[in-house]
């Protein structure tokens, strides 16, 4: 009997054209893996990473001991014990070092081997472990994970770090590929039937919104238009997205402005790490969390989980209250996850919504071809005065139709 024809080992058309056309692949042997290597990236929670403690994380298809020192720095080294393999985050720090539990070699904060108790004659000065430049910024732990001898400065942003309200930080895994959700980011047309029943969501049947896409000093600029306003979202390469939204108790706050990190654990699975800015006045901070802890404490259901059993046809969205999980987190996964775990873009058929994902991904097959031949690639700036700038040619153009109208 012949076999299910999606079981076979045939390669798809996706893996038959150039390499520079793979954004999903990031081990350290890949094109694109060598691109996201040339940039910062969170890989862990600031407040989850006690002193003197210990963490394996696996970014990017590679294993990594992460720990923080008794200076309060985090480190980020190889994963393995040169001498005989075992994982170092099964050790304990020392200082600002750490020591394999196995035999009890140390490793100081650069590498170097400087103990190796067992041996009548050490020979640490021909030992050395990898290490990894890492920071804390934005209640996050970012990592630089190039091979380069000298990485870059961590870039930062000031729109984050002084302003009146409560800085936010959240993470989640997804069991696809990071590019699955960094696509999305840019598809500004997906709302309209992904969360059309949520309070404050458009309908995508009534309305179509006009997508409009612009390339930025830091990456893609995507823009909705609708009769009575425009909705703008910026994707910074190579994994970044950046928003302003309506916050969850606008009673209370402002807005709600927020970054996200789509870091790939391996191909089929990331995590979003997100920093979000509440403004609100200060006098509102403490009910604004009473109410919102008393919002999430509801949430007993996992998102990922439910969604897997939707796809799977094991219960249908109609079943579930969305005050009992991350409703809007739930609705992505499925529209996420159901698209494959690495998508086959190389089947897809894009219309005029789709222009800001077919805009990202000329730009990323041109930034991997030109790595690929040694040329020189863009140096992507998140600039906030250059980038308001372009949201305030977007809200002009609204303002000129308004005019006409």
């Amino acid at each position: 009997m012949m076999g299910d024809a999606s079981n076979t080992n045939a390669a798809s058309p996706q893996d038959q054209r150039p390499a520079w056309f793979d954004f999903h692949r990031t081990g350290p042997d890949t094109l694109a893996g060598r691109y996201m290597r040339l940039f910062w990236h969170p890989i862990f929670h600031s407040a989850e990473l006690p002193t003197g403690r210990t963490k394996p994380v696996k970014i990017m298809n590679v294993d990594y001991n992460l720990y923080r020192g008794e200076d309060g720095k985090p480190y980020l080294t190889q994963f393995r014990c040169p001498h005989r393999g075992l994982q170092l985050s099964a050790g304990w720090v020392e200082g600002n070092a750490i020591r394999c539990y196995y035999h009890g070699w140390k490793f100081d904060e650069a590498g170097a081997c400087v103990e190796q108790p067992a041996e009548p004659k050490p020979f640490c000065d021909k030992v050395k472990i990898k290490t990894y430049p890492c920071r804390d910024y934005l209640g996050f732990v970012f990592a630089y994970l190039g091979e380069e001898k000298e990485a870059p400065p961590l870039p930062q942003y000031p729109d984050f770090e002084n302003f009146e309200g409560i800085l936010e930080q959240d993470s989640y895994f997804r069991g696809c590929n990071y590019f699955n959700n960094l696509e999305n980011g840019a598809d500004l047309t997906h709302s309209g039937f992904v969360h059309r029943n949520n309070p404050g969501s458009f309908d995508g049947f009534t309305y179509a919104p006009r997508i409009e896409a612009k390339e930025s000093i830091w990456g893609v600029t995507v823009s909705s238009h609708w009769p009575d306003q425009v909705g703008v979202s910026q994707i910074g390469l190579p994994n970044i997205f950046h928003h302003k939204a309506q916050p969850t108790d606008p009673s209370l706050a402002i807005y709600r402005e927020f970054m996200a990190w789509w870091t790939p654990i391996d191909d089929h699975s990331h995590i979003q790490f997100t920093v979000a800015a509440v403004r609100m006045p200060a006098d509102k901070s403490k009910q604004y969390l009473e109410r919102r802890d008393a919002r999430l404490a509801k949430r007993t259901l996992d998102s990922n989980e439910l969604a897997e059993k939707i796809l799977k046809g094991e219960m249908y969205r109609e079943q579930i209250d969305p005050a009992t999980t991350d409703f809007v987190r739930m609705q992505d996964h499925i529209a996420q996850i159901g698209q494959g775990t690495i998508g086959d873009h190389a089947n897809d058929m894009l219309g005029q919504g789709d222009i800001g994902i077919a805009m990202i991904r000329r730009m990323w097959a041109r930034e991997l071809k030109a790595l690929a031949e040694g040329k020189p690639l863009k140096q992507w700036r998140y600039d906030p005065e250059e980038l308001a700038i372009c949201r305030g040619e977007i809200w002009e153009e609204r303002r000129e139709g308004q005019m006409r109208a």
